[in-house]
């Protein structure tokens, strides 16, 4: 994908100019066929001109033919020697994208993501800061403190800083972590992140599956020293741990024994009262475990752990000669991201569209007899349950009609069964969520028994 540099003359609309220069871009072959152009924002950001300007533009160019647009992954150049074959050379590119709805609960709404902002920070940055540096093994110390005053202004928790480790994602990071902690059994959540047993496993250690009930995870029959939670919201049953579960949990954990606290989709509660952490009630034997890549992007790959004082010292007898595994560019935008309140304005922007997208899903999904819905407060999906229906059916249909969901069944690591869907929608565009909740319905309906 190329940014394209243009001075516009001011002698007709600049949408037109826009469009010309695109078109004659890829008449004489500038622009190569099945190239990528520039999203509408970052073309906007990139040429200081209106959305609406570019949202013309190319309009324009897809009512000629000169590009295509492919749901969910952007603007295509056809090329100006395959427009007499454009039909064929549309369905050539299309046939790498077979998801039209996103209906998973992995991804975010890249509409939404603050592009301009971004853009402009990471500008500000690259002019003004030594992006060249290299950054300290545990992270830069500018986006440690920055992390210590965000999480006690938001959470109430008073962090020392040089326990705050930065990393390249959670499984980096907790591959180290399973390194200095060196347990035979890690207990973790059951439904829950089967990316996690299959790390504990490759790190050659054994897995404990613990139920979850109305309240959380139930500990009643641990077994294991080391024992990984999300209690905010769990995935991906959305439970919130009561507090008489959390202080339990918090009373267990003692000498060898240690709570790996998934802060999960905390930031977009829908419920604003501060609930007490794990690390609140058990400072001395509580990691917390936090990535940007639901708040910021999947492929935002930054991530910290915090350390109790128990471990820091080991943790940096082992791992402090290692270099930095994220880049110093990467943690100054982070940094001035949330420094500058863009990044709690984002937080808010998706909680708000979040909310009206589960109000437009239980708008249409509730007046049908043959489901029900789970009403969860505090996570970015609803979970329905269905009469009995055929689930290779249902998938097999999913997939041919181009939507990512999931069943309760794929997040169980034994053989325990949950017909439960799981209607995700962080990550589909809000302007065709109901096309995809008639389309759910639909499927819902074939695949019934």
């Amino acid at each position: 994908m190329r940014l394209l540099s243009i001075n516009f003359r001011n002698e007709e609309p600049k949408y037109i100019e826009l469009y010309n220069y695109i078109k004659n871009a890829i008449t004489d072959g500038t622009l190569s066929p099945n190239e990528k152009l520039p999203s509408k924002r970052v073309m906007a950001s990139y040429l200081s001109i209106s959305l609406n300007t570019v949202m013309e533009a190319y309009n324009l160019l897809l009512d000629e033919g000169f590009i295509v647009s492919i749901p969910k992954k952007g603007y295509y150049v056809v090329g100006y020697k395959l427009l007499v074959d454009k039909k064929e050379e549309m369905n050539d590119i299309s046939i790498k994208n077979d998801i039209i709805y996103d209906l998973s609960t992995k991804n975010i709404d890249s509409n939404a993501f603050p592009y301009y902002t971004f853009n402009k920070i990471s500008k500000n940055i690259i002019y003004n800061e030594n992006i060249l540096e290299r950054s300290p093994s545990f992270g830069n110390i500018k986006l440690r403190n920055t992390i210590k005053k965000y999480l006690y202004e938001t959470k109430g928790i008073n962090i020392n800083p040089n326990n705050i480790i930065i990393g390249s994602g959670i499984e980096y990071l907790l591959t180290n972590l399973i390194d200095i902690l060196d347990s035979k059994s890690y207990a973790i959540e059951n439904p829950g992140y089967d990316k996690l047993y299959k790390l504990i496993l490759n790190n050659h250690k054994e897995v404990e599956l613990l139920d979850v009930d109305s309240e959380g995870v139930d500990i009643s029959n641990i077994k294991s020293d080391i024992l990984y939670i999300t209690p905010s919201n769990q995935f991906p049953t959305g439970i919130k741990m009561s507090m008489a579960r959390k202080a339990m949990i918090a009373k267990w954990a003692t000498g060898n024994r240690y709570i790996i606290e998934d802060d999960f989709d905390s930031e977009f509660k829908y419920l604003s009262n501060k609930s007490l952490s794990l690390y609140d009630l058990n400072k001395e034997h509580t990691i917390i475990l936090q990535t940007y890549s639901r708040s910021l992007s999947p492929s935002f790959r930054l991530a910290y752990m915090i350390l109790p004082d128990s471990l820091i010292n080991q943790y940096k007898d082992k791992y402090s000669f290692y270099s930095s595994t994220v880049s110093t560019l990467d943690q100054l935008i982070v940094d001035e991201f949330i420094q500058s309140g863009a990044y709690s304005r984002n937080i808010n922007k998706n909680k708000s569209l979040y909310k009206n997208k589960r109000e437009i899903l239980i708008n249409m999904l509730k007046n049908y007899d043959f489901l029900s819905i789970d009403y969860q407060s505090s996570y970015l999906s609803l979970i329905i349950d269905v009469k009995p229906f055929d689930k290779k059916l249902f998938k097999r249909l999913a997939k041919e009609n181009g939507i990512d969901i999931s069943i309760m069944d794929d997040y169980y690591m034994d053989d325990k069964t949950d017909n439960r869907i799981i209607v995700g929608y962080s990550g589909i565009d809000i302007n065709i969520l109901e096309a995809a909740a008639t389309k759910l319905i639909d499927i819902i309906k074939e695949a019934l028994i």
